[in-house]
């Protein structure tokens, strides 16, 4: 099947969202294979941002029996690997889609818990912003990187009306980062 129409619309879309849409369009081509995917890393911050933040990948999660059918899929819409085996570029696109390996961890948690969001192309899991709270967290604190701790400083500021505080609390109690959550939700 040709799917370079559809791919066009979705690169025509504002930059803010073409992630996440594209995610929901390859989510409903994964399915067929029995595979789900889910939005994490950057491409989720910036869904969770409006597009504040703007990411150069898509990372997908995949989880079910996926290494022909990545091939697959990813062959049919014309991506192509890039030098980095988990990396696909398409010519219509400004960003890389990036399927990091399985499952879905954020510290020392197995992240099963996921949030559904409704796009033009349909239903696409993503982390909670919660989670990816922490995940920001403790990449700015174990690698010493500013820039995550600034954009978990993003996602509570554009999400704090419907966080689950006391999760995100008893998260950061357990994985050691209480301290640096405070900072960052003060």
């Amino acid at each position: 099947m040709d799917y370079s129409k559809k791919l066009s619309e979705i690169a025509l879309l504002d930059k803010a969202i073409q992630p996440i849409v594209l995610a929901a369009f390859l989510s409903r081509l994964f399915k067929k294979w029995d595979v789900l995917l889910t939005v994490v890393g950057g491409a989720a911050v910036q869904y969770y941002t409006q597009g504040e933040y703007n990411t150069e990948d898509l990372d997908s999660i995949l989880s079910g029996d996926t290494k022909e059918i990545i091939e697959e899929v990813m062959g049919s819409l014309r991506f192509k690997r890039t030098s980095m085996y988990r990396h696909f570029e398409h010519p219509s696109f400004d960003f890389v889609v990036e399927f990091p390996p399985s499952p879905i961890e954020v510290g020392n948690r197995h992240v099963d818990t996921l949030a559904n969001v409704e796009t033009q192309e349909g239903l696409v899991r993503v982390i909670r912003v919660e989670d990816l709270i922490m995940d920001r967290i403790i990449a700015g604190v174990e690698w010493r990187d500013p820039p995550s701790l600034d954009q978990a400083r993003l996602l509570w500021v554009k999400n704090k009306k419907h966080i689950d505080l006391k999760y995100l609390k008893q998260f950061a109690k357990e994985e050691g980062y209480a301290d640096t959550l405070k900072k960052i939700i003060q």
